[in-house]
């Protein structure tokens, strides 16, 4: 059950958008949950959905994994933002294999896959909203494999570091670059090489100092 700040920060940013019943409301307040993940662990595979869930501090990464453990990150999720994608809180015939990684120390609000079907299921409201984040995760994932298949290393290279550096700078590891556009880390290394060659870019100590951003 959530204590009294958990219960205002989940009413403010989720439950009060819709017309939900106060007797519906305590159901969600005292059946969700605040769950705690440390940065890099793992809180979601295919076989362990839980639910929907809300940030309330930290970022989270989806990614998609192959057989052979490279990986391309297709969406992240800041604090106040919903998942849906990765819960089964949509019909079954939906099914996204995407694991979430905490990309730093993270804080969640759960609300168990049962609880929310109660909402779901009556309020339409609810079930359009669900819809409409399946639609936009569903977008983000072909968005970023299109990128993958059509784009070069050194665009997706430009178009991540324009999306993800902070005045103009990103403290990211080659690893890391390579993990979230699903590429070799050698690749990357090479290409952000030629790009500081030409001046795009510096780079000093894991941080990358993006001249273009």
């Amino acid at each position: 059950m959530l204590n009294e700040e958990d219960i205002k920060f989940l009413d403010d940013n989720f439950l009060s958008q819709f017309e939900i019943c106060e007797e519906d409301k305590k159901i969600i307040f005292q059946r969700s949950m605040v769950k705690v993940f440390k940065k890099d662990e793992i809180i979601y595979t295919k076989d362990g959905c839980k639910g929907f869930i809300m940030l309330k501090n930290g970022n989270l990464r989806a990614y998609i994994a192959s057989s052979n453990f490279k990986e391309i990150t297709v969406f992240s999720l800041n604090k106040n933002e919903c998942c849906i994608l990765c819960s089964s809180c949509v019909k079954n015939s939906f099914e996204v294999e995407i694991n979430l990684q905490a990309y730093e120390d993270t804080d969640i609000i759960l609300i168990p896959v049962d609880a929310y079907k109660i909402l779901r299921d009556k309020y339409p409201d609810v079930m359009n909203y669900t819809l409409s984040l399946v639609s936009t995760r569903f977008a983000s994932v072909i968005n970023v494999m299109e990128q993958a298949l059509f784009l070069p290393l050194v665009e997706r290279i430009r178009n991540f570091l324009s999306q993800n550096a902070k005045n103009s700078n990103i403290k990211i590891t080659h690893e890391q670059l390579a993990n979230h556009i699903g590429s070799a880390r050698e690749a990357v290394s090479r290409v952000l090489k030629e790009m500081e060659r030409e001046g795009e870019i510096v780079q000093k100590r894991g941080v990358i100092t993006f001249k273009n951003n």
